[in-house]
Formats: structure tokens, C-alpha cells, sequence
């Protein structure tokens, strides 16, 4: 099920209205010859690029495929197959999907490539995995419209293919249950991910692309289904990828739950359905993959779902792999945003004691005594807390909120990635930054909050629910960005852009430091603030579910 979605109907007006490079399709539309068949895409000729839009890479996961491990592909395609539109998002929950058409078949990818590309290119290859906590997100967002870093790729001579995936998100990409585990059929949506990228590893060379390669890159959520594939099966060296962008999340980001603790929620998912006492063919779980469509995704919409420890492609705890060195040794470029907080921090905080409560309520196996140590690293001190730099005065929602912000910012995502950055570079070369720009649609009080890089990084100029904005050197802070990305996909090196002036970035190992991403002029720091409050959350693993 693939039409020509609400995502690209919008950039197509919006281009055209705004006197940006407007989508028009070529007469003789490009086409290319994969395992499955001949797919034909549209010619984006005032971007001077070719697309293919809505291709599939899994068997549909409906009815009894549904709450399954994907399947590939076993069939070829019936005559040409008409790959000019973004497929529909996976069902999922929040704000992301209320623009998009969403339907149970979404197994989807697109692929984006200079014009002219040919089967023996050997072009690098970024492949961008979708944030939104798991629970919502669709590569047809507009906001992950890849045309602008393509478009800067070749004005660099460093011309790169831009491939996005969809993957099951919420219940029907990661449900847990006891009788789930039994079947071996959790975190789908993280098996949803790496069949796209074995599907890449086995048809990017017909797009042009390099198998050899290819980075995976997300934000969020989708950094930490990057960090998921660095940790998956405890592998040290993997074929499906060279290197890794990481934007706000690493491996200790997410919270493990155990089995018990995501009980009842599933046990109301089978009490709202009728399927508490299924005979259905045995199990409450045949009971669920019949319900239709409606039905399963109205019953499972009040329930958050995350990956779970499957002792498999999640294999331990994110905390002891690093340890041991059980993950991916390749190059990675990461960082987070200076209050990542105002996003993850508990709110109407005024005493020590709610603070506490908000500790215990989001990480239960915090030991009083850690609560307390974390609590004596970051003061109940306005002028050092979240935002920062925004002076003595408090937040108008909590008396404590700035410190609440603070330490909820680093232990979800500033000490996490931290942390990676320490044990990564010291087997390959890691380039670490921090993004300290308000942007246009943020207040004082929210900061440099969550995914509001993202907008730089694409470079996309359209006027979006996250905008890029219209300050003098709004573009150019994205341009610099966009070229850093593209030069490490290219070349393992975010230096050597082709962007005049541009700061040298320097390895993690070499120098411990960020690159602090401002409007009026980017620069280094040493990456040492907070030094101890960060160490202390980055030993505590398990009582922190990481």
C-alpha cells in the first residue's frame, strides 16, 4: 500500500512556492534493476537528482505476520514496480504520525542519488533511521527530506547517496511479553532495521551506492537503534555498515525494563481486546494477530513499548558490553544538544523531596544512597542548572526545575554520550559535538532542547513544525553542519568540507573535546564540565537499567 504521501505533496508546494528547487519529474523517468525486479523512480531535475520513493523490503507484517520478526522478500515483482512515492508510517503515537497516513504495511525504504549515478558509481551511502522514542516517526517526514544534503554532497565533490528506512515503532514493532520471548519475536522494530540494511547490502550497488560504504545514522530514538546495531549479537566487526552517527542518544540512553515490569501493560492490552482467555489456535497471541488493524492499534494506544535485553541483537546490558569491548569497532561522529533536559526532566519541581520522588518514579532500582549522591553533584543551584546560562532566576513551572533539567539531560543523554565517546575512541576515530544554538522556535526557558540540530543538519529550508529559521547565518550554521556529516560518510573525516573556515574537528582520542555548533562562530571546548556528576551516573549501569 504506497502512495504519493501528505510528505511529499507538501515539499513538492512548498518548494515551488518558497523558489526552492521544485520536484518535477523527468519524461523519461530512471529505473533500476534490483533482485526483485525493475523499479522505476521520479527525476528531481531542478535538485539534478533521482528518486525511488515507497521501495519494499519486507514481506507486509500483517495478520499472522504481525507481532513477528519481519520476513524478506520471496517474490519478484509483477512488471515494473512504481517507486515514486513515500509509503505509509507504521501505527504509532504522538504527534509525528498526525500528518501522515499510517497502515500496518509500512516495510518501506527511499533511496535518493545524484543525477547521473550509474550501477558502477560506488557512491558512499548514509542511511537515516527516524527518532520518536519508539513510538512514532515515518521516513517520509518531511523533515528528513534528504534533497539538501545530496544537493550539498555534489556541490562538494563529495557525492553521497541518502537512503531512509521505516520500521515498526510501538506495540507493533516492540510489544514484550513471556509469551513473546518464548516465540523469539521481540524488538521487531530493531529486526525491522537490520533487514533494510541487509536489503541495502544487497541492492545499493544497483542504485550506484557502495555496500562497502554505508553509515547508519539516526537521532533520538534513532541513534539509539544505531548504538542498538553497534551492540547487536555482541559482534565486534559487522558487513551491513562502516561507521555511525549518533544525535542525541548512545547505548545507556534507554532504560531496560525487565519482563515483570512490562506485565501489565500487556496484560491490559489482552483485557481491552477480549484476548485474556483466547483458545484461538492456542494463544492470546494468535488472538491478538487476528484482530483487524483498528482494533489491535486502538487496544495497544495508551501503552509505551522500548526495546528489551532478548539476549540477542540486544544481548546484555548496554553498560557491561562497553566494558568488554563487545561492540562494532568502527569510526563514529555523535554528540547531544546543551539541555537535552527541558525534553526528559520531570516538571513542577519545588522540593528535594519531589526530586527524589521523580528519580525513584523513572529509574526504580536507583539505591536511596545514589539518589543522594546524585543530588549532592548537582545542587539545588538555578545558575548551574537547565537551561544553563540563563542566570539565577528559576523556571516558571518549578522551583527545582532547572536542576531537575540538569540531571535528567545527563542521564539520559549528555553523560551517555560521554561515555560512548570514551570507550569508542579508543579503537577508532570519534568526533564528539555539542549543539548550543537556540533556535527560532524555541523560548529562553526550553534552551538548546532536543532535535532541534536536525533541522541543520538537513539543511532544510522548509517551513516545518521545526523550522530552520531565517537569522542571518541560521544558513550558513547549516551548511557548515550539513558539510561535516557529509565529509564523514565520505571520507570517516567530518574535515576537509570544502567550507571556508571551517573549525578542525579533532579525534576524541587525540583531544577530549567537542565542536560547539553557534550561529555566530563554532568552536572547541574541552569536554570536561561536569566531570564528576557524569562519571557517578556513567557507574551506576543497572540501577539505571543500562
Amino acid at each position: 500500500m504506497k502512495s504519493l504521501s501528505t510528505s511529499l505533496l507538501l515539499a513538492l508546494t512548498l518548494a515551488s512556492t518558497a523558489h526552492s528547487a521544485a520536484i518535477s519529474p523527468r519524461s523519461s523517468a530512471p529505473e533500476v534493476t534490483i533482485k526483485n525486479g525493475t523499479l522505476t523512480g521520479l527525476s528531481l531535475t531542478s535538485f539534478g537528482q533521482e528518486a525511488f520513493l515507497g521501495i519494499p523490503f519486507a514481506q507486509p507484517p500483517v495478520g499472522d505476520l504481525r507481532l513477528r520478526r519481519p520476513q524478506r522478500l520471496n517474490t519478484s515483482y509483477e512488471g515494473t514496480y512504481e517507486a515514486k512515492g513515500y509509503s505509509p508510517f507504521c501505527p504509532g503515537f504522538g504527534s509525528d504520525n498526525w500528518a501522515y497516513e499510517a497502515d500496518e504495511d509500512c516495510l518501506y525504504l527511499n533511496v535518493v542519488r545524484p543525477e547521473g549515478t550509474s550501477s558502477d558509481s560506488k557512491l558512499p551511502v548514509g542511511v537515516w533511521i527516524y527518532g520518536g522514542g519508539y513510538q512514532e516517526g515515518g521516513s517520509g517526514d518531511h523533515r528528513y527530506n534528504g534533497s539538501w544534503i545530496v544537493s550539498r554532497s555534489i556541490e562538494m565533490s563529495k557525492p553521497i547517496i541518502f537512503v531512509s528506512i521505516n520500521y515498526r515503532t510501538a506495540a507493533g514493532g516492540f510489544l514484550d511479553s513471556a509469551e513473546l520471548r518464548k516465540e523469539g519475536n521481540t524488538n521487531n522494530g530493531l529486526h525491522d532495521q537490520r533487514l533494510a540494511l541487509e536489503f541495502i547490502q544487497e541492492n545499493i550497488e544497483a542504485f550506484g551506492g557502495d555496500r562497502e560504504k554505508v553509515t547508519i545514522w539516526g537521532e533520538s530514538a534513532g541513534a539509539m537503534s544505531v548504538s542498538s546495531h553497534l551492540l547487536a549479537y555482541g559482534l565486534t566487526t559487522t558487513p551491513l555498515f562502516r561507521a555511525g552517527i549518533l544525535q542525541s542518544g548512545s547505548p545507556t540512553t534507554e532504560n531496560y525494563l525487565s519482563v515483570n515490569d512490562s506485565k501489565a501493560d500487556y496484560d491490559s492490552i489482552l483485557q481491552a481486546t477480549g484476548c485474556s482467555n483466547s483458545t484461538a489456535n492456542g494463544t492470546a497471541l494468535a488472538c491478538l494477530r487476528g484482530l483487524s488493524a483498528e482494533a489491535f492499534n486502538s487496544s495497544v494506544a495508551g501503552t509505551s513499548w522500548m526495546p528489551v535485553i532478548d539476549g540477542e541483537i540486544v544481548p546484555d546490558y548496554p553498560t557491561a558490553q562497553m566494558e568488554e569491548g563487545r561492540f562494532v569497532q568502527v569510526p563514529l561522529l555523535l554528540g547531544a544538544n546543551s539541555d537535552e533536559g527541558t525534553a526528559f526532566g520531570a516538571r513542577g519541581i519545588n522540593t528535594t523531596e519531589q526530586l527524589k520522588g521523580a528519580l525513584t518514579g523513572r529509574y526504580p532500582n536507583l539505591s536511596n544512597s545514589s539518589i543522594d549522591k546524585i543530588l549532592q553533584l548537582y545542587p539545588d543551584d538555578p545558575s548551574v542548572g537547565s537551561p544553563y546560562n540563563t542566570g539565577d532566576g528559576y523556571l516558571s513551572t518549578g522551583l527545582q526545575d532547572k536542576v531537575s533539567c540538569s540531571i535528567f539531560g545527563d542521564i539520559s543523554m549528555v553523560a551517555p554520550r560521554r561515555l560512548l565517546a570514551e570507550r569508542a575512541s579508543s579503537q577508532n576515530p570519534v568526533f564528539s559535538y555539542r549543539f548550543n544554538q537556540v533556535t527560532q522556535n524555541m523560548s529562553m526557558e526550553t534552551g538548546v532542547t532536543h532535535f532541534q540540530e536536525v533541522a541543520y543538519v538537513f539543511s532544510n529550508p522548509l517551513p516545518t513544525q521545526n523550522p530552520l529559521g531565517n537569522r542571518p547565518t541560521d544558513l550558513s550554521l547549516a551548511k557548515l553542519m550539513t558539510s561535516y556529516w557529509i565529509s564523514f560518510i565520505h571520507d570517516l573525516d567530518p574535515n576537509g568540507n570544502e567550507y571556508p573556515d571551517a573549525p578542525n574537528w579533532p579525534d576524541y582520542a587525540s583531544s577530549a573535546s567537542n565542536l560547539v555548533f553557534e550561529r555566530q562562530a563554532s568552536y572547541l571546548e574541552k569536554d570536561d564540565w561536569r566531570a564528576e556528576g557524569m562519571a557517578f551516573i556513567n557507574q551506576l549501569g543497572k540501577e539505571l537499567g543500562h
